[in-house]
């Protein structure tokens, strides 16, 4: 007896295979062109877009969906390799302000390049509509998880 395939086992086998495929070549990607992992750039880009106002650690964590303590190992590699400062915040003496060396900056302007030619992969491929309802499909999914982790 042939089994007709579940919608949802096959949206959720996909989504798991696409994620772990985009950890994949990413990291590849990132680490031929400018010496470093995908999630690495992506703290690095995270403290870059924040401008003058310094995100926590937490904050990163969240927008990353990395523990706390992921990031907090990204930045001491930051910092150890000269491309982060981290002094004490001016709003409380229990968090760091995270700020990007010159040398920071460039490896973020160098990453960024290699991110939009990761993005085109994408783009290429889908249409505008079925990119906008991926977009939406997936945003939905984390939702409705994230609200379950919550509970």
């Amino acid at each position: 007896m042939t089994q007709h395939p579940s919608p949802h086992r096959d949206l959720m086998r996909y989504l798991h295979r696409a994620a772990l495929l985009s950890e994949r070549v990413g990291d590849r990607r990132f680490q031929q062109r400018i010496g470093i992992g995908r999630t690495l750039f992506l703290v690095l880009r995270s403290i870059a877009d924040a401008g003058d106002v310094s995100p926590s650690q937490q904050e990163i964590a969240d927008l990353l969906s990395l523990t706390k303590g992921a990031v907090s190992r990204h930045v001491e590699t930051a910092r150890h390799r000269g491309w982060l400062a981290v002094t004490t915040s001016s709003a409380s003496r229990r968090e760091h302000a995270l700020t990007l060396t010159p040398a920071g900056q460039s490896l973020v302007q160098d990453g960024l390049a290699v991110h939009h030619e990761y993005e085109r992969l994408g783009g290429e491929h889908m249409t505008d509509a079925a990119m906008a309802t991926t977009i939406q499909t997936l945003k939905t999914m984390c939702e409705l998880l994230e609200t379950e982790e919550r509970q």
